[in-house]
């Protein structure tokens, strides 16, 4: 996706060789919140989320906590969106998806975010 606005972009971590901008961009950033373990940036010790802590427990007990912590997570680091709904959705026999719904703050639209936990 190709738009007029360049001052969001970077490079994609599955191909160097190309870059994500929009919405491509917003979900790479979700994601590297998500995955980073709290504490484990020295620049930015509070960065990242406790979404870890909730992986090894029973589904049931830990799905309330998971959403939870990843919305708590992306409110507080990615700004350019509003989070409105978050879910976890079978990926497989023993993976999850994390599903989230949100507003893009600039346009107003919605947009569905999906990462593997």
């Amino acid at each position: 996706m190709i738009t007029n606005d360049k001052r969001n972009w970077q490079v994609s971590i599955t191909d160097p060789f190309t870059r994500v901008e929009g919405v491509e961009d917003i979900a790479q950033c979700v994601y590297a919140i998500i995955a980073t373990v709290k504490g484990s940036d020295p620049l930015r010790p509070d960065f990242g989320s406790d979404v870890y802590l909730h992986l090894d427990k029973p589904m049931n007990e830990a799905q309330p906590m998971l959403i939870y912590a990843a919305m708590e997570a992306v409110k507080k680091w990615e700004k350019r969106i509003e989070v409105k709904k978050c879910r976890l959705e079978a990926n497989g026999l023993d993976k999850r998806n994390l599903v989230i719904e949100a507003v893009e703050a600039n346009t107003s639209e919605w947009i569905t975010i999906k990462t593997s936990i």
